[in-house]
């Protein structure tokens, strides 16, 4: 912020000379330029922008935060704000599009269709995807290649359209025919190394791996990261070539599936915006609703106390074990639900595997159960006060151990419950799961009590 502050007159002052302005922006990557401009006024960085070339401002918006993207653009004349969409990569220029109101957004496809009819068309036909699937994420400037060209005229091909910034990858040729059928691949080394006087059809791999618009982009950036590619053909259902998703746009979408899944795995309703952008009245809303299901949960934990308070009153030393009750099931469930959700967002683990996951829970949890309760039995037979020690201990060993085991085979088994019915296991986050197990670890603890001090209460 300091540095901004520092550099901001003297950048402003180039303004006036869009020439200096230039070369003191291409002496530094644009990445790091847009870092320094997201600390400087929403006013000073759009004369930045309009006094730049139309290629080099639209290189610095896109990397700008999706808030002072449209800060940007709305300070801009219509014109040259068009201008400025038509120099963005097709993908990115969508994106921007659908952060703005929706009428802002029609004004601006509106002056877009006049200037640019052709990325105006561009445009509409990518609009028309989600914004979380293959669609959406997807880039029509790719090289596709007609299967009869020689290899040395490839890769004047090739050459040609990164010159004129056609193609937002050259990592491969698309080889396609009669009518945009996606018909293989050839990758740019092997492009290079063959025989020049070769044919695409000779040289290209006809094993391509490909997803239709609608699928969605958390099974495309799998796709890509198990298949090592760094890019995805996306086809229609007559195999005709859409785009191509990139990956660098699927490096977005791991880590925004990430938070996401970190926000719900800590009982939070995902955030739209990033910490400082969110509103005080949004953050209390998104956090409160699910602290007021939990609250709800917690309150059965009350009723069940509440529903053996005459065991609690004749043997006091049982309230002194809950929290340790309470902590060893809600880890225990907590742990195994996070191990789960992982294996199932890596493809590792499916709902259908739900048997093999259960065998091995129940195994893990009755050893870890059995530790904790030897532990748990060494605590009790200390501090039953004028119980019968080997009574005492037995009931808190044995508590602990159903409960971990209990609670092992409930974290486990409940997010894939979840996936089944068909929403985001994350749901069942590590509060929720030890709100569940709570009030079961309790119930379990006051039943195996009252069994084994049956005769002492």
């Amino acid at each position: 912020m300091r540095l901004a502050m520092l550099l901001g007159p003297d950048l402003e002052a180039l303004t006036s000379d869009p020439e200096a302005l230039k070369e003191t922006f291409e002496e530094f990557h644009p990445e790091d330029v847009a870092e320094l401009l997201e600390d400087l006024p929403a006013s000073t960085v759009t004369g930045l922008v309009r006094a730049l070339p139309p290629e080099m401002g639209a290189d610095l918006v896109e990397r700008l935060s999706p808030d002072r993207q449209e800060q940007v653009i709305m300070e801009l004349r219509p014109t040259v704000a068009a201008g400025l969409l038509a120099e963005l990569d097709p993908d990115d220029r969508v994106d921007l599009l659908q952060e703005l109101e929706e009428r802002d957004a029609r004004k601006l496809l509106a002056q877009l269709a006049t200037d640019e009819p052709e990325k105006h068309e561009e445009t509409q036909e990518l609009l028309a995807f989600e914004p979380e699937s293959a669609g959406g994420l997807m880039t029509t400037e790719y090289v596709g290649l007609a299967p009869d060209m020689k290899l040395w005229e490839a890769v004047e091909e090739v050459r040609r359209l990164s010159r004129e910034n056609e193609a937002e990858t050259i990592h491969y040729v698309y080889v396609v025919g009669f009518g945009d059928k996606l018909l293989g691949v050839i990758s740019l080394r092997d492009l290079i190394l063959a025989d020049p006087g070769q044919t695409l059809a000779d040289v290209m791999s006809e094993k391509v791996m490909r997803v239709p618009p609608e699928t969605d982009q958390e099974e495309v950036a799998r796709l890509i990261a198990r298949y090592d590619l760094t890019a995805m053909p996306v086809v229609d259902p007559q195999e005709g070539m859409l785009g191509v998703v990139t990956v660098d746009d699927v490096v977005d979408v791991v880590i925004e599936e990430a938070t996401e899944d970190a926000q719900k795995q800590g009982g939070v309703v995902p955030l739209e915006d990033t910490y400082f952008s969110t509103g005080l009245v949004e953050f209390v809303w998104k956090r409160g609703i699910w602290l007021i299901v939990l609250f709800l949960g917690q309150l059965l934990t009350a009723t069940v106390m509440e529903q053996n308070r005459e065991t609690l009153l004749a043997t006091v030393e049982l309230a002194l074990f809950i929290p340790l009750i309470i902590a060893s099931g809600g880890n225990a469930g907590s742990q195994s639900s996070t191990l789960i959700i992982r294996a199932m967002a890596v493809g590792e683990a499916k709902p259908r595997d739900w048997t093999r996951v259960l065998a091995r829970e129940l195994f893990i949890g009755m050893a870890l159960g059995v530790i904790l309760g030897l532990m748990g039995f060494a605590r009790g037979y200390f501090g039953g006060g004028g119980l019968d020690p080997l009574s005492f201990a037995t009931a808190i060993g044995a508590s602990i151990l159903a409960i971990v085991t209990l609670s092992t085979m409930i974290g486990s088994l409940l997010p894939m419950l979840i996936r089944r019915v068909g929403l985001d296991p994350a749901v069942s986050s590590t509060p929720f799961i030890a709100s569940v197990v709570d009030v079961l670890g309790l119930i379990v603890y006051f039943g195996v009590a009252r069994a084994i001090l049956a005769a002492l209460v």
